[in-house]
């Protein structure tokens, strides 16, 4: 079908459509852009989340990415002084039997508690 052949009203009706799936598409990208900056803004301010610690975080990348000691996460958490660093945070979950939002508060509450060097930049 050529646009010519068209006649005025199809011109019309596809006109629209395409406004509307363009106006469409420019708000799902927009509204995950605005969550996006949303999300680092919070990150800047020092905030921490509970949806920022993930299950396939190790205790090792939890305690270089938050700055806080491993001893202490894992004294915390009741877990052994050392072993199983391959072991993500489910894991431990799973293993210990820590109930995982029960876990991630712990955590989160270590990392802010940690004392903040002056003059760095939050995590």
């Amino acid at each position: 079908m050529r646009w010519r052949k068209l006649t005025p009203t199809w011109r019309r009706r596809l006109i629209v459509l395409a406004v509307v799936v363009g106006l469409a598409l420019s708000s799902i990208f927009g509204y995950r852009a605005i969550r996006i900056f949303d999300y680092h803004q919070r990150v800047a301010r020092g905030e921490i989340q509970v949806e920022s610690l993930r299950g396939w975080m190790t205790l090792p990348y939890v305690a270089q990415r938050y700055k806080v000691p491993e001893p202490a996460l894992r004294d915390a958490l009741g877990l052994p002084p050392t072993g199983h660093d391959e072991r993500n945070l489910s894991d431990w979950f799973r293993a210990e039997q820590i109930e995982p939002g029960a876990g991630r508060k712990i955590i989160e509450s270590l990392i802010l508690s940690r004392p903040k060097p002056a003059g760095t930049a939050p995590p």
